[in-house]
């Protein structure tokens, strides 16, 4: 069964680093990420993931009666957002919860695992 791993943070302590903070803290963080992988196609070849770009630069929209209504930035009433994917496929979901539990950003943030339908 293929999961998708939606991985929340709060990403206001990205905004308050220096360029140079910023960069020094993943250098220090990627070798967690690189374990992380390199157990994710251990379990999936084929797993796919992508780390998406800062929350202020998106538009949410929504269709009501015909009109398009555009926002800056995510609706959320919350400060984590979900910051990257991973589509992988488990043999279960207890298999999709042990791996989900070694991403890194489960230390401050939260993962969620959800089913992907098949159709």
């Amino acid at each position: 069964m293929r999961y998708a791993f939606l991985i929340y943070a709060d990403q206001s302590a990205w905004a308050g680093m220096s360029q140079q903070e910023a960069t020094e803290a993943r250098v220090r963080e990627m070798p967690k990420w690189e374990a992380l992988f390199g157990e994710l196609a251990r379990v999936d070849p084929k797993v796919d993931g992508t780390e998406l770009d800062e929350a202020t630069g998106a538009k949410t929209l929504s269709v009501r009666n015909g009109q398009t209504l555009i926002t800056d930035g995510p609706f959320a009433e919350t400060k984590e957002l979900i910051g990257g994917i991973f589509v992988i496929d488990c043999p279960n979901l207890d298999v999709a919860i042990e791996l989900a539990a070694k991403i890194p950003t489960a230390e401050h943030g939260s993962i969620e695992v959800r089913p992907i339908v098949e159709r």
